[in-house]
């Protein structure tokens, strides 16, 4: 595999490194509202999956526009045609982050605990950083990479911002656990959590 290709799967697979699908929670809208803990964790938990679910279509998306790509002939158009595909791709992925992960983690609402509001805002707050790293990495793959190097070195960035998300994604549910037993509780006995959870690296 060219060295271009291998870097897109390394994209592809950060892409959902954070997790499995995860099955949706109620679907109802609470947004504002305190509800239980347990429903919350269900809520949450099938948000960041449902959202996995659709960066899992993009991965393939992009997946099968690589494989679909002309053979390397060697020269640097061929680190810049990865950049192309990775362009088209991140404006989606940021829509997918906005509208189902944010949005998703509002209508969770607020769980009925000592430190809700908290736990809510923790989550929110990883799903905005989330977006806006991938904002920044949109604004540097818009510039028409000139040479090798700098295709590549946007391929760079869009892993780490991918690879952050991730981790910060773990850190944010830790974060949550550790505020209150009550939330640790809900979240440990949620079966969308669990989905969600168990093949965590």
């Amino acid at each position: 595999m060219r060295a271009a290709g291998r870097i897109a799967a390394i994209v592809v697979g950060l892409i959902v490194l954070t997790g499995v699908l995860a099955v949706v929670g109620s679907g109802s809208d609470n947004t504002g509202d305190t509800v239980r803990a347990s429903q919350w964790a269900d809520d949450v938990c099938g948000t960041v999956g449902t959202w996995q679910g659709e960066l899992k279509d993009l991965r393939e998306d992009l997946g099968n526009s690589t494989y679909g790509a002309r053979e390397s002939d060697g020269g640097s158009g061929d680190a810049v045609e990865h950049v192309v595909y990775l362009r088209s791709i991140l404006p989606r992925l940021i829509v997918s982050t906005e509208d189902t992960l944010q949005r998703g983690l509002e209508r969770a609402g607020i769980p009925d605990a000592d430190n809700g509001k908290e736990a809510a805002l923790i989550l929110r707050t990883w799903a905005v950083d989330t977006e806006n790293k991938l904002r920044t990495v949109n604004q540097t793959l818009k510039r028409q990479p000139k040479a090798t190097s700098s295709a590549f070195e946007s391929l760079a960035l869009t892993v780490g911002a991918l690879g952050q998300s991730a981790v910060d994604g773990r850190a944010a549910f830790k974060k949550v656990q550790a505020l209150d037993p009550a939330l640790a509780d809900a979240i440990g006995g949620s079966r969308n959590c669990d989905d969600l959870m168990k093949e965590q690296p």
